[in-house]
């Protein structure tokens, strides 16, 4: 068979094709993205965070040696560096160089560790409806992160293994 009888497309099509400029393609691919809505993960290690809580917009921090959600500002300490041991995640506080992690009384957070080690190691985990939880170890388990009635004061401590127990949590990389 041969191509004599073949006309080029140009002869045959009078129609206009309307090519939108890139700009509008990739806003349009920037629409369709699945990621686009997640927040930055705590990775990659030796990063520094501000570790949000989504819900209420407050920080985690460390303040007088206690470890609370406040609004960002003030006198106290906001910023954790993320540092990876044996695969476990754990938060270093900028400024103390202590690490993250919870007491024996009632698994209440603190931050008073030089080094990481069992009770200062993290798991994070992507949460569907956005946001990351926080696990901590408790013998072969893994607790979420949250907010814990003490002494009729709430506290960050480890709470349970349910999604409904823990915070949703952003992490905001400076």
């Amino acid at each position: 068979m041969g191509l004599d009888n073949v006309t080029s497309f140009s002869e045959t099509d009078s129609s206009t094709a309307y090519t939108p400029p890139s700009s509008v393609a990739e806003a349009t691919l920037d629409a369709l993205d699945p990621l686009k809505h997640f927040a930055p993960s705590p990775g990659p290690t030796n990063s520094t965070f501000i570790i949000r809580c989504r819900s209420s917009g407050h920080v985690l921090t460390l303040l007088n040696g206690a470890i609370l959600l406040a609004p960002p500002g003030g006198r106290a300490t906001i910023h954790w560096t993320c540092v990876e041991t044996k695969g476990w995640l754990g938060f270093q506080n900028y400024t103390s160089g202590k690490f993250l992690g919870y007491g024996e009384k009632h698994g209440l957070l603190r931050c008073v560790a030089d080094r990481q080690q069992e009770w200062e190691s993290f798991c994070v985990r992507l949460r569907p409806d956005g946001g990351y939880v926080l696990l901590m170890t408790d013998w072969e388990r893994l607790l979420h992160v949250g907010m814990k009635m003490v002494g009729g004061v709430e506290a960050l401590a480890k709470v349970g293994e349910g999604a409904e127990s823990g915070i949703a949590w952003g992490f905001v990389k400076v």
